[in-house]
């Protein structure tokens, strides 16, 4: 909690310094700014005896885990098992007679409807009482 404390005064306070600066003394000041931030970063890279370290430790725990692979009669068993419940299945595909039906109903349907489309004489015969309407 101090330490955001201080922190935040001391931006602050090198934010009024850099508002009094010239344009060439602003940039030398972030050059240095940023110069020193580079040189003081933590992590910048791993070393290579952490990192073999590391993975010698993960390979030792898979070396350890109970379920590695699944054994044969297992995995059999239970594609057995998926077998057996896709043949129980019953809507596993539509008959060619049902869907045959359901197109030929689709089909009546069709020609049976009122409003296909106008006729020339109909629209024309409206579209020229219109225009009389208009004149008038």
């Amino acid at each position: 909690m101090k330490t955001d404390q201080a922190f935040k005064r001391v931006v602050k306070k090198l934010s009024a310094v850099r508002a009094t600066l010239r344009n060439d003394e602003r940039q030398a000041l972030d050059n240095i700014i940023v110069d020193e931030v580079l040189a003081h970063q933590m992590n910048v890279g791993k070393s290579a005896a952490k990192s073999n370290a590391k993975s010698a430790a993960k390979t030792a725990v898979k070396a350890h885990q109970m379920n590695i692979g699944k054994s044969a009669a297992k995995s059999n068993a239970k594609s057995a098992a998926k077998t057996a419940v896709k043949a129980h299945q019953m809507n596993v595909g539509k008959s060619a007679a049902k869907s045959n039906a359901k197109s030929a109903a689709k089909t009546a349907v069709k020609a049976h409807q009122m409003n296909v489309g106008k006729s020339a004489a109909k629209s024309n015969a409206k579209s020229a009482a219109k225009t009389a309407v208009k004149a008038d």
